[in-house]
């Protein structure tokens, strides 16, 4: 879970989390300098170039934790290097995260160690100490001032720690979590949707207990920890750890907006909808009754949006929540992932070749768009952030993915099929090709898919033409183009093979809830009885794989989320066991795919 620590002014707290084991990193080494003597705090009152250093410790109460029997090291910044104008205009919380604790740690780090070394500072930053046992000492790339009372050394010696006068501050970044928290104005947007996602809980492990009071353990000290579930389980990622690389896209309050209307088109819900059922008894095997509106109807409702919801509209509830989680989606990168975000890491411009791999593990292209969106680039303490002015991924890739019902696949039905119609005694088998097609046959649109259908299986006694009947999951609210692919028969002992002569037929449903049905007529979808009786067949698939444009349809409503599925039936336009259609059209249905390729796809290619 996510963990961000809020640290406690008080000065109580930092002592009670002290305890370590460490007794040579917490001990301070003797030292004939007078400095010795001191504690951290008399230390740097007593340095006048560090008076202003001074006045921020006071103004906070950390003069009293320098002062206190702890060991930390501190590295106290010059005056002038620093604006104390400035930082009086800043709340105490952000002074002491953002300011002091990003200067102060705890333990002995002491130059003279044998490497360089990465600090662990009280604000959970990790900052590097280098150039040890060398003119160069340097703390994140800040130089360190030799002890003006003993040039030999750098440091000064405290009864409670070491302190070193450096040139400048250290620079103190945002992790990825933080940097999203700060966009106020530039990606409110954005804050306001991943801040409803935060729950705040005590840390009892880390918090001081005080009294127990009727009944209630009341703390002294408290440490809050802040779990975010859209970044740590939905976005798989922990923006917080200042020990992992993420690039995380922060898109401002226009391109939020512009991506929200965009998207929100393809999840237009209904909190009510009728679909058709293909396993309900209503659903014969007379084609006129499938065609109709009524046939096997079933009732499925949205789940109503929590109490505490800004939207109470169930319909709305859902088109704005999924829209934004898709909005989300696809902005968090982990740049330790080599194999396809390296260039996140080193800033090289994309090429139209590159791809992108999300905390999601989605692949992503359409990059040199991405790096033309990019308005600045900001180095955090654990990666990097990019202020975008337009999400600008395809939507193929992302929140309106092309639909393959051979992707939809179970144990029970590997092509996606929902039922075979046939006459009793009737059935259907998987059958896959071993190895890859000739090109001739079969040309495979995606790398290392296996050729495969759903056949039917028919009795020499059978008088019933079949049919295959398929549910179409995760269709938008969008235009799409529909295809369906055949396979001819393999007998290579056939003399010749022979062409299907198919029917293809579909329901879903319409803004009011209505039941439509209709046919593809390889152009569009005739919902009439006077078209549908005019649609001529579809004649395919004699000697190869046949992709087959059955037409463009718009589906007025979404049923991504729930389980309601338009679905599309594939028949033989004329009993192909009557011996005069016997010769010349072939009998067994095969179907190795249908496809549903969103408009908006193809006019982004």
């Amino acid at each position: 879970m996510n963990k961000m620590k809020m640290m406690v002014l008080a000065g109580g707290m930092l002592v009670a989390a002290s305890c370590s084991d460490f007794d040579d990193f917490n001990t301070v080494p003797s030292a004939t300098d007078p400095a010795a003597d001191r504690t951290l705090w008399e230390n740097i009152s007593e340095n006048p170039e560090l008076s202003d250093f001074k006045a921020v410790l006071e103004r906070v109460g950390y003069d009293k934790v320098l002062d206190a029997a702890h060991t930390y090291t501190v590295w106290a910044p010059v005056n002038g290097s620093f604006s104390a104008d400035s930082l009086a205009n800043v709340s105490d919380a952000k002074v002491v995260h953002e300011f002091l604790n990003n200067l102060i740690a705890d333990y002995s780090h002491r130059e003279t160690d044998p490497n360089d070394t990465v600090v662990y500072m009280l604000n959970e930053k990790l900052l590097k100490f280098t150039g040890k046992n060398s003119t160069s000492l340097a703390f994140d790339a800040q130089r360190i001032l030799p002890n003006v009372e003993n040039p030999s050394v750098y440091n000064y010696p405290s009864t409670n720690g070491l302190l070193y006068v450096v040139s400048s501050p250290s620079v103190f970044r945002y992790n990825g979590y933080e940097y999203i928290a700060e966009m106020t104005g530039r990606a409110d947007s954005m804050l306001q949707y991943v801040k409803h996602f935060e729950r705040i809980f005590l840390d009892e492990a880390n918090s001081v207990k005080g009294d127990i009071r009727d009944g209630v353990q009341h703390y002294d000290d408290s440490v809050m920890i802040v779990r975010n579930t859209l970044v740590t389980e939905m976005l798989n990622s922990q923006l917080d750890n200042e020990d992992s690389l993420y690039t995380v896209l922060v898109p401002t309050n226009e391109a939020w907006e512009e991506a929200y209307n965009r998207i929100s088109s393809y999840f237009k819900f209904i909190p009510t909808m009728d679909y058709q059922d293909l396993n309900h008894t209503d659903v014969g095997t007379d084609k006129a009754s499938k065609l109709s509106a009524t046939t096997g109807k079933t009732t499925i409702s949205w789940t109503a949006p929590p109490a505490d919801a800004a939207i109470q509209d169930v319909a709305a509830y859902w088109t704005d929540s999924i829209t934004k989680l898709y909005m989300t989606n696809f902005l968090v990168y982990s740049e330790t992932e080599k194999q396809y975000n390296r260039k996140l890491a080193n800033g090289t411009a994309f090429t139209e070749k590159d791809t992108l791999r999300s905390t999601t593990m989605n692949r992503l292209t359409n990059l040199p768009e991405l790096d033309a969106a990019t308005e600045e680039i900001v180095k955090l303490s654990n990666g990097h952030a990019r202020i975008i002015n337009k999400i600008p991924f395809l939507s193929e890739e992302t929140y309106a993915p092309v639909i393959r019902t051979r992707d939809d696949r179970t144990q029970e039905t590997p092509y996606g099929l929902a039922r075979v119609v046939t006459a009793i005694g009737s059935s259907y088998t998987n059958v896959v090709m071993p190895g890859k097609p000739d090109p001739s046959f079969c040309v495979l649109d995606r790398e290392n898919e296996t050729m495969g259908w759903v056949e039917t299986t028919l009795p020499a006694s059978s008088n019933f033409a079949p049919e295959l009947d398929f549910y179409i999951k995760g269709v938008r609210s969008t235009t799409y183009d529909v295809s369906l692919v055949t396979v001819p028969n393999l007998d290579l002992q056939m003399e010749e093979r022979k062409p299907y002569t198919l029917y293809v037929d579909i329901n879903y449903t319409d803004a009011n809830n209505k039941q439509i049905s209709g046919r593809f007529d390889g152009e569009t979808v005739q919902t009439t009885s006077a078209t549908i009786k005019k649609v001529e067949p579809f004649e395919c698939g004699q000697y190869k794989v046949d992709t087959l444009y059955l037409g463009r349809i718009t589906f007025p409503v979404c049923y991504y989320g729930v389980k309601a599925y338009p679905n599309i039936k594939v028949m033989h336009s004329v009993n192909t066991f009557l011996s005069s259609s016997k010769k010349k059209y072939e009998q067994v249905l095969r179907i190795a795919n249908i496809i549903l390729r969103p408009v908006a796809a193809t006019e982004e290619e």
